[in-house]
C-alpha cells in the first residue's frame, strides 16, 4: 500500500521537475525580466497639507477592475509600491474621514517601468459622499469565484472569544449552542487551518473551534464547491481559518487583552521582514466557561417494567490554554522560496455534572432511583509542522511549482471520576477512569502549474497521507468494604485505527467565450483501514478508491455581475469521534459509544447562482441541491437490558436543496451592513428503518451592522437565528444569539477599546432535541448562559508594507487561489 503512494508522489515529481527543464524560465526583452515596475507617492491633506498617515493604497488593473497589489502608507504618508507586471493600473488612495481618490490608468512596460505621483492630496469629508465607489477597502465579506470570504478582523463583536464565535458570525454558517458547525444544513464539513488540515479539528470541530482565540483569526474562507485540487473529504464543503499572519517589511505587531464574564483573552503578534528573510510570530493564552441545566425524559416503548425516565441536571464547564505559532519564510531568489510554520496549541477542558434519575410506572409520579456526579478534565497537546518548497518561473507567468509535507500531532490525556448516591446521600458507587490517546498525522504533497496562455491554465498534482488514532482506556471501580479499587477488565479497551491516502488530480481552467470561463477537474483518492480493538480481539482492515469530479462554469454579464453553475462530489471520512468503540457510561441508563465500521458518506453537490457589486452594494443568490447516501448519522435505540443506546451508522439518505441570499453594503466611515438568509427544504430517511423518516422546511439568518458616529466611535450589532436541526430519528430545536458592541478608536487608529453584550435580553438561552422510534420516545430541554460581556483592548505598533510579488509564499498542501484573492498559506 506504501509502494502505491509513493509511487504517485514519485510521477509528481518528476513530471515537475521535467517540467522545468522543458518550459525553462523565459526572459523578457534584452534579457531583463518583464514587469518590474514600480509606483511611489505620498498621500497628503489637501487643506493642511499635512500627510495623511497609514493611509490605505490599492493597485487595480485598470481594465478588470481587478486588486492586484496594495500597500498601508508610512507616517509619513509615504508609499511604494514594487514589482508590477506590464500592465495599466489604477491607483486608488482612501482614509478613514476622506473622499476615496483615483489616479491613472498608469502604463507599465519595458519604457516605462517607473511612475513618481509625488502628492496625493485627499479632501476631508464635510458628508460622506455616497458616490464614491470604494474599492480598496475590504468589505466584512467578500464573494470569489469560488469561496465566500469573511473578514473576521473586522469584527470587534468577536474579541476576546473563540472560533465559535468568529464561525457564528460567518455566512453560509451555523455553529449551535453546544459549538456544532453546519454549512448550508449539513455538519460534514472539512475544517483546515491556513489552508492545511491539523489534528486539532480530528475528534471534534465542536471542541477544537472553542480552543482556538478568536482575536488570532485573520478571515474565514467558505467554499461550497472546492475544485479538484481539494482533498475529497468534507461532503458539505471546506472551512479554511486563517490566522493573522502579515507579508511585511520592516516590524509591526501588535497586542490584544479582553476580559468578560464567559470568556478573556491575552495575545500578541509580531512580523519582521529583514530583506528575504521574514518571521512571524502569535502568542497568547485564553479562558472560557459555562454554565447549564438540563431535563431529560424518555420511554423505553419495548420494557414493560419501569419504561419511564426523568432525568435532572446541571452542568459546569470551563476551558483555556496557551496558543503559540510561528512562521518564517526565505525567499532564495527571485523564484524559489521557502516556508516553515509550527503550531502549538495546549488545551484543557474540565467538565463537572450532576444528574439526578427518576424512573417507574407513572409517568407523572417517578420515584427517585440514584443520582450521580461526574468530572471530566481533557488535557491536549498538539503540534503542527509544516515545510513548503515554490518555484515560480517568467514574472509575467503564473507557472508554478511547488512541495509541501506537514506533520502533525495531538497527544490526548483525560481522567474521568464519578460517584453515586442514593435517596439519603450516602454514597454506594465510585468509579475512576483514565483514557490515553494520540492523533498523528503526516503528509507529503506535490503540485504544479502550467498556464498555455493567459486564460488557459492546467494543474496537477498528487498527495500522500498517513493518519494514526489510538486510544487507550480503562475502568477501577471502588470496592466499599475494603476501599480498594479493583479494575473492570470487561470494560477495558484499546483503539489503534489507521488511515492512509493515496491521492492524484488534474484540473484545466479555460475560457469557452469572451465572458463565459469553466473549470473541470478531477480527483482520485484511494483510502487504505487497518483497525483493532484489544477488548474483543477485532481486527478489520478495509480499501475503497473514490473518484472525485467537480466543476465550474462563471459568465460575466455587461454590468460586471456573474452568473455561476458548479458541481463537486464530496466524501466524509468518519473521525475518531464517531469511530471510538470506548462506551461512555457517565449515565449508566444512558449509554454511548461509536462505529468503527463505519463508511465514508458520499455527497453530490449542485449550485447555480448570481452575484453583483455596484458601487457601495453586492450581493449573491444561490441555488443549491445535495444528495448523499451513507449518511453517518446518530442512531439510538433500546437494548436487551432497557438501557438506550446512542451510536452511529450508514442507514440513511440525506437530501437537501435551497436558497441562500447574501447581501451587504458598505460606505467607507460611515456603516457597513451584511446580512445572509438561507432557506431550505431538508429529508432524511432509511429504508433499513421504517420509522426513521424526516422532513421539514428550514432556515437560518445572520446579520452584522457597523455604524460609525463620528470617525473613531463605532456600533456593531450582529446576530442570527436559525431553525430546528433534523437528524434521522427527530430534530433539535431552533436557537438564537445576538450581541452589540461600541468601539473606540485610540492611538490615531493604531488602536481601541471595544465593549461588548451577548445576549443583553436573554440571560438563558434554550436548545431542546426529541427523537422517535419503535423503542424509544426522547425529549430533552437544554439550557445554557446566555448574557455575557467583555471588554477588549489592542495597539497595534510599527510600519506594515504589502509591496512585493503577490505570488511568492503560497503554501499548496491544501489551497485552491485564483489570481488576486488573499493567500491564507504559511508565511502570510
Amino acid at each position: 500500500m506504501n509502494k502505491h503512494i509513493l509511487g504517485i508522489l514519485a510521477i509528481s515529481l518528476f513530471t515537475g521537475v521535467s517540467a522545468h527543464a522543458q518550459f525553462g524560465p523565459s526572459m523578457g526583452a534584452k534579457g531583463k525580466p518583464a514587469g518590474e515596475g514600480k509606483i511611489q507617492g505620498a498621500v497628503v491633506d489637501s487643506i493642511t497639507g499635512e500627510p495623511v498617515a497609514f493611509a490605505s493604497i490599492v493597485i487595480q488593473e485598470a481594465l478588470e477592475r481587478r486588486d492586484v497589489d496594495g500597500s498601508i502608507a508610512d507616517e509619513k504618508g509615504r508609499f511604494s509600491i514594487v514589482e508590477l507586471k506590464n500592465a495599466r493600473y489604477l491607483v486608488i488612495a482612501s482614509f478613514l474621514g476622506y473622499q476615496t481618490k483615483i489616479l491613472g490608468p498608469f502604463k507599465i512596460n519595458r519604457d516605462s517601468l517607473e511612475h513618481q505621483l509625488g502628492e496625493i492630496r485627499l479632501a476631508p469629508n464635510a458628508t460622506l459622499l455616497s458616490e464614491v465607489e470604494v474599492v480598496g477597502a475590504k468589505d466584512m465579506v467578500e464573494q470569489k469565484i469560488d469561496r465566500l470570504v469573511y473578514n473576521a478582523s473586522r469584527d470587534v463583536t468577536s474579541r476576546g472569544g473563540t472560533a465559535a464565535d468568529v464561525l457564528r458570525r460567518t455566512p453560509l454558517l451555523t455553529v449551535d449552542l453546544e459549538g456544532n458547525v453546519s454549512m448550508q444544513g449539513t455538519s460534514n464539513i472539512k475544517v483546515l487551518i491556513n489552508g492545511k488540515p491539523s489534528t486539532i479539528m480530528s475528534s471534534s470541530i465542536a471542541d477544537a473551534v472553542k480552543m482556538i482565540p478568536a482575536d488570532v483569526i485573520d478571515r474565514v474562507e467558505v467554499i461550497t464547491s472546492p475544485g479538484a485540487k481539494y482533498d475529497a473529504e468534507g461532503t458539505g464543503g471546506i472551512i479554511n481559518i486563517v490566522t493573522k499572519t502579515k507579508k511585511i517589511q520592516g516590524v509591526s505587531g501588535s497586542v490584544n487583552a479582553s476580559a468578560g464574564t464567559k470568556s478573556s483573552n491575552l495575545g500578541s503578534n509580531l512580523n519582521i521582514r529583514m530583506g528575504k528573510i521574514g518571521f512571524n510570530t502569535n502568542i497568547g493564552g485564553f479562558y472560557w466557561r459555562g454554565k447549564g441545566s438540563s431535563k431529560i425524559d424518555r420511554e423505553n416503548l419495548q420494557t414493560p417494567e419501569n419504561p419511564y425516565y426523568r432525568q435532572e441536571g446541571k452542568s459546569s464547564n470551563d476551558g483555556g490554554g496557551l496558543f503559540a505559532q510561528f512562521s518564517a519564510d526565505y525567499d532564495i531568489d527571485s523564484k524559489n522560496s521557502l516556508v516553515f510554520s509550527a503550531r502549538f496549541p495546549l488545551n484543557r477542558f474540565a467538565n463537572d455534572n450532576d444528574l439526578t434519575t427518576y424512573s417507574g410506572d407513572d409517568k407523572s409520579q417517578l420515584p427517585f432511583s440514584f443520582r450521580r456526579t461526574s468530572d471530566v478534565l481533557f488535557r491536549r497537546l498538539g503540534t503542527d509542522l509544516n515545510l513548503d518548497y515554490r518555484k515560480t518561473f517568467d514574472k509575467d507567468s503564473d507557472r508554478e511549482f511547488s512541495m509541501s509535507a506537514q506533520y502533525s500531532y495531538t497527544d490526548r490525556k483525560s481522567d474521568y471520576e464519578t460517584e453515586q448516591f442514593n435517596e439519603s446521600g450516602v454514597l454506594n458507587y465510585r468509579e475512576v477512569s483514565p483514557n490515553l490517546g494520540s492523533d498523528r498525522e503526516i503528509i507529503f504533497a506535490a503540485d504544479y502549474l502550467h498556464p498555455f496562455s493567459k486564460a488557459v491554465t492546467a494543474e496537477g498534482g498528487a498527495k500522500a497521507i498517513f493518519r494514526n488514532v489510538f486510544s487507550d482506556i480503562f475502568y477501577d471501580t471502588l470496592d466499599l468494604p475494603s476501599q480498594q479499587y479493583l479494575r473492570d477488565l470487561s470494560r477495558n479497551n484499546v483503539f489503534d485505527y489507521d488511515q492512509n491516502v493515496a491521492a492524484a488530480y488534474a484540473q484545466l481552467s479555460f475560457p469557452i467565450t469572451g465572458q463565459l470561463k469553466a473549470r473541470a477537474g478531477l480527483r482520485y483518492e484511494h483510502t487504505f483501514i487497518v483497525g483493532l480493538t484489544q477488548s474483543d480481539g477485532n481486527q478489520f482492515e478495509n480499501d475503497y478508491a473514490s473518484w472525485v469530479p467537480s466543476g465550474l462554469m462563471a459568465l460575466t454579464l455587461p454590468d460586471k455581475s456573474t452568473l455561476k453553475f458548479s458541481y463537486s462530489r464530496r466524501i466524509q471520512r468518519p473521525s475518531m469521534y464517531f469511530l471510538n468503540p470506548y462506551v461512555n457510561y457517565n449515565d449508566p441508563t444512558n449509554i454511548s459509544y461509536g462505529n468503527p465500521e463505519l463508511k465514508p458518506e458520499v455527497t453530490e453537490s449542485f449550485e447555480f447562482s448570481y452575484g453583483f457589486a455596484k458601487g457601495t452594494a453586492n450581493g449573491t443568490v444561490s441555488i443549491y441541491h445535495k444528495a448523499t447516501s451513507d449518511l453517518i448519522d446518530n442512531y439510538r435505540y433500546v437494548d436487551s437490558m432497557g438501557r438506550t443506546n446512542a451510536t452511529y451508522n450508514n442507514l440513511a439518505q440525506g437530501y437537501s436543496s435551497g436558497l441562500s441570499i447574501n447581501g451587504g453594503i458598505m460606505k467607507l466611515g460611515k456603516i457597513m451592513l451584511n446580512g445572509n438568509l438561507n432557506l431550505y427544504y431538508q429529508k432524511v430517511e432509511s429504508s433499513e428503518f421504517s420509522d426513521s423518516r424526516n422532513d421539514a422546511f428550514s432556515y437560518s439568518f445572520n446579520g452584522f451592522a457597523n455604524v460609525n458616529i463620528t470617525p473613531t466611535l463605532g456600533i456593531l450589532f450582529f446576530g442570527f437565528l436559525n431553525s430546528p436541526k433534523l437528524t434521522t430519528q427527530g430534530k433539535q430545536s431552533s436557537w438564537f444569539m445576538y450581541s452589540i458592541g461600541l468601539r473606540r478608536d485610540l492611538w490615531k487608529k493604531m488602536g481601541g477599546i471595544s465593549v461588548s453584550v451577548d445576549n443583553i435580553f436573554h440571560p438563558e438561552l434554550n436548545l431542546g432535541a426529541s427523537f422517535r422510534s419503535s423503542s424509544l420516545v426522547y425529549e430533552a430541554d437544554n439550557r445554557f448562559e446566555g448574557w455575557g460581556v467583555r471588554v477588549s483592548l489592542d495597539y497595534r505598533f510599527g510600519k506594515m508594507e504589502f509591496g512585493g510579488n503577490s505570488k511568492k509564499r503560497k503554501g499548496r498542501l491544501n489551497e485552491d487561489l485564483k489570481q488576486g484573492e488573499s493567500e491564507g498559506g504559511p508565511g502570510r
